[in-house]
């Protein structure tokens, strides 16, 4: 059968909901391949009774195979459940779904679905719910199908279908991973996880084990703080998630009491990294980025002119221009600042030379103030094509600049940025054709990617954990993981604090049509 999108892969994967007390599916399951069990992990409250009624099976079913339970069971314990005599698929519950759409695909009621997944209703069908297809007796059809608007397939083809048989690991202590993320009505927080889940694919290939909570905490702080309360988020090995700021900072406060690894994904302006050691922030704070990039501009253009384009002193990116200004300054590279909004041909022509390159840098990364530039340079250039002319900009280029392609190759640009990717690489193709296969859709297009920003987090965090455990702040700077979108290179920020990701790219579009990108460690 092709395996879809969540094939937890010897993955142990619960899924919390926020809009439920209890989630109706095999809260953590995964099975082994040519057995007639699969595992389940004890929650808060359950006993071997509450268990076997869950899976439709007796209790000495579960004694048999776990002799020790007789004498009772521990949360976070796994037991191993048996295999029911009928069959069942595993659906991920996917944007815009609903138990009627689901039910169709299959060819079945919706009570037949309500039936096998206790609990399970219109209200409580939300995105990323794993719930249980019944394949044999427990459904009017032997083997479910998928309607589609070319007619009727058989199952094999659902993008979203789970195995019900995977390798077992054996040997390696389970990682413990929770994710906290806003998934309801969120398509970039779903992409997200979607790359997170092929990470912890290929993280399986090596022999890792991995225990993915996954928890809709939603917009506001209520669940989420419901959420920490749980028991299993007292055992876990890594934190992944919060978007607000109120978000971010219960998950530090519950991060540093319990001395749990917290990774925040997305967010530059939070400062709970100044004051927590367990806290690693991935997207670099503005101040360092700022700042790590006059640097390496300094040193790539000292020898060229200088010329900031800043029409009444003004635009998006002045706060960085600032920055920029005051690190020539100190290190006395001279510069020239133009105020004037349009400028002519004759304008920039004074400023270039056969025998000097001029590198111009505006204040704003949008696309009108990138063509205030770009077509008086380009007049120019037509006149005299031995100029030496370079731009450097921003990340945003990668949007803005996409009428402009052609002019950035021709005049040697370079931009700054956290997130970059060289869709020609090998590292991207199979993750795009994995991502595609998968999930049956393409990456949002946004800047950055969030697909990619799930697997680049989940492959690098999870590996450096099975490598460092528990010292992984005092070994993280020693771990290499070429990323396809980032790479990381953490710093403690200081004696008292966490750490953050001080890695940036510089992206150049050389003129003979190529794209080099280096790391600025």
């Amino acid at each position: 059968m092709q395996r879809i999108f969540i094939f937890f892969l010897l993955l142990t994967i619960s899924l919390y909901n926020a809009k439920t007390v209890a989630a109706f599916y095999p809260e953590s399951t995964f099975f082994a391949q040519d057995e007639d069990y699969f595992f389940h992990t004890v929650e808060r409250g359950q006993t071997v009774f509450s268990i076997s009624r869950k899976y439709h099976v007796t209790v000495d079913d579960i004694y048999k195979l776990n002799p020790g339970s007789r004498e009772g069971i521990k949360t976070g314990a796994r037991l191993k459940i048996p295999k029911e005599s009928g069959a069942y698929l595993y659906h991920i519950i996917l944007p815009k779904e609903t138990l009627y759409s689901v039910s169709r695909k299959y060819q079945l009621k919706e009570e037949d679905l309500m039936k096998v997944n206790p609990g399970l209703s219109t209200k409580t069908f939300t995105i990323g719910k794993i719930i249980r297809i019944p394949t044999n007796e427990n459904s009017t059809d032997s083997v479910p199908t998928l309607i589609t608007d070319s007619g009727i397939k058989p199952v094999q083809n659902v993008t979203n279908v789970l195995p019900n048989t995977f390798q077992e690991n054996t040997g390696v202590e389970t990682i413990r991973v929770a994710l906290l993320l806003p998934f309801a009505d969120n398509a970039r927080m779903v992409e997200y996880l979607e790359g997170f889940l092929l990470a912890l694919e290929d993280i399986k290939k090596q022999g890792i084990s991995v225990d993915l909570q996954m928890h809709d905490i939603g917009q506001g702080t209520d669940v989420l703080i419901r959420t920490l309360e749980e028991q299993s988020m007292q055992t876990v090995n890594l934190i992944v998630g919060g978007v607000s700021d109120p978000q971010i900072h219960l998950i530090t406060d519950f991060s540093r009491k319990q001395n749990i690894p917290y990774v925040i994904p997305f967010s530059s302006r939070s400062d709970e990294v100044m004051n927590t050691p367990t806290v690693y922030q991935i997207n670099t704070p503005q101040p360092h980025l700022y700042s790590k990039a006059s640097a390496a501009f300094s040193s790539k253009y000292r020898d060229a002119k200088i010329v900031f384009h800043m029409p009444l002193g003004a635009g998006n990116r002045a706060d960085f221009v600032q920055v920029l200004r005051k690190e020539l300054t100190d290190k006395n590279i001279p510069y020239q600042v133009l105020v004037k909004a349009d400028l002519s041909t004759a304008d920039v022509s004074a400023l270039l030379n056969v025998n000097e390159n001029t590198v111009f840098v505006p204040a704003d990364d949008g696309a009108e103030a990138l063509s205030k530039l770009i077509i008086p340079l380009r007049e120019a250039l037509d006149s005299n094509p031995q100029l030496q002319v370079s731009l450097f900009g921003y990340s945003a280029w990668q949007q803005s600049g996409a009428n402009y392609l052609s002019d950035l190759f021709r005049f040697n640009a370079t931009f700054f940025s956290v997130f970059y990717v060289n869709i020609s690489s090998p590292k991207f193709k199979s993750f795009y054709s994995n991502y595609i296969r998968w999930y049956s859709k393409e990456l949002i297009n946004v800047y950055p990617k969030f697909g990619l920003l799930g697997y680049d987090t989940g492959m690098f965090f999870i590996q450096a954990l099975n490598n460092f455990g528990n010292a992984l702040g005092s070994n993280i700077h020693t771990f290499k993981y070429p990323g396809i979108q980032i790479d990381f290179n953490f710093e403690r920020v200081n004696n008292k604090g966490g750490f953050i990701n001080t890695n940036i790219y510089f992206v150049n579009f050389l003129p003979n049509g190529t794209i080099v990108y280096n790391s600025v460690k």
